[in-house]
């Protein structure tokens, strides 16, 4: 029940602050992710430009920062999901909220595929190296050319009656200061070094907080690691014979392989795994051929040598055809 006072006090509210909360809250009801934008640097046409992109995918809905925590304080006490003191917290001033039910990953994936180019800021320090071309700047004889060697120290000719920039020509290495005149000349130029890009500062994910550090992380090196995880978790539990769905071909192979170990080191013979003891034949072969006389003895695949000596028994014998061929000794090959 909502009490008198509580009433009043909502009356000296004027309704269009009213009406921009319940609108809020009501996105928030709709969907299930929330991101916070920060929006320095980027200018109106950016702005536009970003809800064109996100057009059937995200709204974003500018509001005065007490606006946006009034209302999540409304949809905390109304839905009781978790997460919600932790993005209310993390709202800075001149933030947007946007709201949308794609992941929050794919979302930041379109902002930095959607990036702007923009000009060095005056009276700022570049983050980047700034470059000038050499080539046709476009702009025609004049005083400006005084502004390009001067200012710039930019080597400049005259061709056609415009400026040509003779050679490519550093102005500022990163971390350099640039000055308001130096960056009016390099923005007549129509140098733009400076990356433009909408940042998520926070995110919301129906009842998880994505921090900036989670949103930004390489997710390339993650996949890695977690791959590199994965293996060496497989590695352990294959050496500790621990079953499950992941180990159990090659625990059957450790143990067939295991196996195979110690039949060959006892004095009996199974006809089942008669490959193997000609591979093991023909590897001792080798082996021992090696040592001797440096090189190896060549090594025939099993049906090839079956079906030789196939051939050759029924020469002998003047058979066209055998009901049971026995497969060949293995004593002449130790």
């Amino acid at each position: 029940m909502i009490t008198q006072k509580e009433e009043e006090q909502i009356s000296k509210v004027p309704q269009w602050k009213i009406k921009e909360v319940n609108e809020l809250v009501d996105l928030f009801k709709k969907y299930k992710n929330v991101a916070v934008l920060t929006f320095a640097g980027i200018n109106d046409r950016q702005v536009q430009e970003t809800r064109k992109i996100l057009h059937g995918k995200a709204i974003i809905k500018m509001s005065k920062k007490n606006l946006q925590i009034r209302a999540i304080e409304k949809f905390q006490k109304e839905s009781k999901k978790e997460g919600l003191e932790e993005l209310k917290k993390n709202i800075p001033h001149q933030a947007s909220l946007l709201f949308t039910n794609v992941d929050i990953f794919k979302i930041k994936r379109l902002f930095e595929e959607n990036k702007w180019m923009i000009p060095a800021k005056p009276n700022a320090i570049t983050p980047v190296d700034i470059i000038v071309p050499a080539g046709d700047t476009g702009l025609p004889t004049g005083q400006v050319i005084s502004e390009l060697n001067m200012t710039l120290r930019l080597p400049t000719r005259i061709q056609n009656d415009t400026i040509w920039i003779r050679e490519d020509k550093m102005t500022h290495k990163a971390g350099d200061f640039v000055t308001v005149k130096e960056a009016a000349v390099l923005k007549k130029l129509g140098i733009t070094p400076l990356e433009s890009v909408i940042k998520i500062h926070y995110a919301w994910c129906d009842g998880e907080v994505l921090p900036p550090e989670v949103i930004y992380m390489d997710l390339d090196q993650f996949q890695k690691d977690v791959e590199s995880a994965f293996l060496e978790a497989k590695k352990l539990a294959i050496e500790l014979n621990i079953i499950d769905i992941e180990t159990v071909d090659a625990l059957v192979q450790k143990g067939f392989r295991e196996s195979l170990a110690l039949l060959f080191e006892m004095p009996i013979f199974d006809s089942h795994v008669l490959e193997e003891y000609i591979k093991r034949a023909v590897i001792n072969g080798n082996t021992i051929n090696a040592i001797i006389f440096g090189e190896g003895i060549p090594v025939i695949p099993l049906q090839e040598q079956e079906e030789k000596e196939r051939k050759e028994d029924k020469k002998e014998k003047g058979e066209k055809e055998e009901e049971d061929d026995e497969p060949a000794g293995i004593a002449s090959l130790f």
